[in-house]
C-alpha cells in the first residue's frame, strides 16, 4: 500500500483527501459501515484488522470515529438522497465498544446525515445491527445499544462442539449462546443473526447437522453459513502449511452444505444468498446493498467506502486513528480507486450472482451506460451457460442454478471476461 502522504500529493486531491468528483451523490438505500477492531483474542482463521484494547482506548476510538463522522459529514451533507437505510457495525467484538460509545456514534449519524430508525431512507425503520460474540454480552451494554436504537444483532456462534471451538481459538459456552440469544429478546432485539462455519478439520456431517439442529432451537430470524478458508497470514494457513491440521474434505464440504440447504429449507428458512438463509422479511438489509453494488461509507481504522465509480479504505491503524482525532490532524484514505464503467458493470454481475434472485442484464447495462456490443457478448454468454444448465436466463435477468452454486466463483469469471 502507498501511503496516504503521498497519494494526496499525487492526485492533488481537496482538503478533505478524496478524489470524489464535487458532484458525486450517494443514492437512496446506502449504508453505513463502522469497523470496530477490538477483540479479546484473535480467532486461528481471522484475517480481518482486529486487536485486543482495554475500555480507556475502546472509549477513544469510539470519540475518533465520532470526530471522523462529522469531518465527513462537511462533504457529504448536500450530496444525501437521504439517511443511510442501514447501519452496521462490524469487526472484531463491536459490543467491546462501550454501549454509551455506539449511542453517541448513533446520534452523530442522525444529526449529520439524517439517519432515522422510524423510517429509513425506504420508508421503512433503518436495520441498525451490531456483531457480537457469544460470552462478551454484557445486559448493562447490550441495553444501552438497544435504547440507542440497535434492533438486529448478529451473533458469531461457528460451532456449538468444545473441541472445534478450541480449535478455532473461540471460547465461548453452549451457555453462552442461549444466554446470549435470550438477553437480546429481554432487551427488544427480535431481529437475530447466528453465524456458523462448516469444513472445519475434524468436523463431522453429523457434527454439522447438529449444529444447525441447535442453532434452529434458538428460532433465530436468520443464519450464515460460512465454509472455512485458510486465510493466507493466519494461524489456520500456518497450520495447514505445516501439515499440523488437515483441510476438510471437498466431497464432505459440498454434504455439509447440500445437508444446510434441505434442512434450512424445512425449518422455514429461506436461501436468498449462496451463504445467507432468512425468515420472510428478516433478508440482512445491509449485505443486500452490497450485493446490488449500492452506495456505503465506512467509518474508523481499516473500513471501506464506496460510492458510484469510487472506492477507498482508510488506514487499517487504530492508535494512528485515535492519535490523529486527539491531535486535531487529517485522517487520510490509504487507498483510493477510481473504476471504469465496465467493471463497476462486471461487479455488479458478480455481486448480484451471489443472490438468489440474481441480476438484470439491461439494467446494469443501463446503468452504466454501456453499449450495445457489450450486452450482446453478455446475452451470448448467458444464452450459452444457460443452455447447459449452469444458470437460469429469461433474456434480460441471470440467476444460478442451484447445481452452480458449490462453483460459484468459476461461473462469475465468464463475466469477467
Amino acid at each position: 500500500m502507498s501511503d496516504h502522504r503521498n497519494i494526496t500529493e499525487r492526485q492533488n486531491l481537496p482538503e478533505r483527501g478524496h478524489a470524489l468528483s464535487a458532484a458525486q451523490h450517494l443514492r437512496a438505500g446506502w449504508g453505513v459501515y463502522v469497523h470496530v477492531p477490538f477483540c479479546r483474542s484473535k480467532c486461528a482463521y481471522c484475517d480481518f484488522y482486529s486487536h485486543p484494547a482495554d475500555k480507556t482506548f475502546r472509549m477513544a476510538y469510539g470519540n475518533a470515529v465520532i470526530g471522523q463522522m462529522e469531518r465527513e459529514a462537511g462533504h457529504w451533507r448536500r450530496r444525501l438522497p437521504s439517511g443511510p437505510a442501514t447501519v452496521f457495525f462490524g469487526g472484531g467484538t463491536p459490543t467491546l465498544l462501550p454501549g454509551a460509545a455506539g449511542a453517541q456514534i448513533l446520534e452523530t449519524l442522525r444529526r449529520c446525515y439524517g439517519l432515522d430508525e422510524r423510517r429509513g431512507s425506504a420508508e421503512t425503520p433503518a436495520e441498525i445491527t451490531i456483531e457480537a460474540n457469544p460470552g462478551t454480552v454484557d445486559e448493562r451494554e447490550l441495553a444501552s445499544w438497544a435504547e440507542a436504537g440497535c434492533n438486529r444483532i448478529s451473533l458469531g456462534v461457528q460451532a456449538f462442539q468444545p473441541r472445534l471451538l478450541a480449535f478455532l481459538g473461540r471460547r465461548q459456552r453452549l451457555a453462552d449462546v442461549t444466554e446470549a440469544v435470550a438477553l437480546a429478546r429481554k432487551i427488544g432485539i427480535d431481529n437475530i443473526s447466528l453465524d456458523l462455519i462448516y469444513g472445519i478439520p475434524g468436523q463431522t456431517l453429523e457434527d454439522w447437522r447438529l449444529s444447525l439442529e441447535l442453532a434452529l432451537g434458538l428460532a433465530p430470524a436468520h443464519l450464515s453459513l460460512y465454509n472455512l478458508k485458510a486465510e493466507a497470514g493466519t494461524p489456520l494457513a500456518e497450520w495447514m502449511n505445516r501439515g499440523l491440521a488437515n483441510p476438510c474434505d471437498e466431497d464432505l464440504e459440498v454434504e455439509m452444505y447440500e445437508a444446510a440447504r434441505q434442512i434450512l429449507k424445512s425449518a422455514g428458512l429461506a436461501q436468498y444468498e449462496l451463504s445467507n438463509f432468512a425468515r420472510p422479511g428478516r433478508e440482512c438489509r445491509h449485505n443486500l446493498n452490497y450485493w446490488r453494488r449500492g452506495d456505503y461509507l465506512g467509518f474508523g481504522s481499516g473500513a471501506v467506502s464506496a460510492a458510484g465509480l469510487q472506492r477507498w479504505s482508510w488506514p487499517a491503524d487504530s492508535s494512528a486513528f485515535v492519535h490523529a482525532f486527539q491531535k486535531g490532524e487529517t485522517f487520510l484514505p490509504i487507498e483510493e480507486e477510481g473504476l471504469s464503467a465496465l467493471v463497476a458493470a462486471q461487479e455488479a454481475i458478480i455481486l448480484g450472482l451471489r443472490t438468489m434472485r440474481g441480476v438484470s442484464l439491461t439494467a446494469v447495462a443501463g446503468e452504466y451506460g454501456l453499449d450495445d456490443t457489450t450486452f450482446e457478448k453478455w446475452h451470448r454468454l448467458s444464452a450459452d451457460l444457460s443452455r447447459q444448465g449452469w444458470i437460469d436466463y429469461d433474456g434480460t435477468t441471470i440467476s444460478l442454478a442451484p447445481r452452480s452454486y458449490l462453483i460459484a466463483n468459476e461461473i462469475m469469471a465468464r463475466y469477467l471476461d
